[in-house]
């Protein structure tokens, strides 16, 4: 019970600091949080977000793997978990380059960031559709 609690609220809480972590640039580009110059050093809330998010993918998983709750969920809905976390590890790598003020190949760098995080969005979507005892009892109804 401790276990799938854990697993539960971890989840719900990478969805709300995923949602934060997207979020969040936009609004700095668009002016809504204050001035955007210098647009790299206003990022370090993105960054941290985004080192959050890995460190508590890392909790979910291991609750999830250790308690036994793989056993029981969507195999689906597993695989597209695993694809989503190798996929935060890529965005963290890509977040990385980007906070390098000199990288020569920003535009490009950024454009992968993007899709890969829509992509991103997409598996964990899927993932907590297939998966998530909130959406299973829903969906029995």
């Amino acid at each position: 019970m401790l276990v799938s609690m854990i697993t539960s609220a971890t989840g719900w809480l990478m969805m709300a600091l995923l949602a934060a972590v997207i979020a969040y640039p936009f609004l700095l580009r668009a002016g809504f949080l204050g001035p955007v110059q210098p647009f790299l050093q206003h990022m370090r809330l993105h960054y941290w977000l985004g080192y959050t998010i890995g460190c508590v993918l890392l909790v979910h998983l291991w609750f999830s793997m250790s308690g036994g709750l793989a056993l029981v969920v969507n195999a689906l809905g597993l695989y597209l978990a695993t694809i989503a976390m190798f996929l935060v590890g890529v965005q963290i790598t890509l977040g990385r380059r980007l906070s390098v003020p000199g990288l020569t190949q920003r535009k490009l760098v950024r454009r992968w960031h993007f899709w890969i995080m829509l992509g991103l969005v997409t598996f964990i979507l899927a993932h907590v559709l297939l998966d998530s005892a909130l959406f299973q009892v829903l969906l029995a109804r």
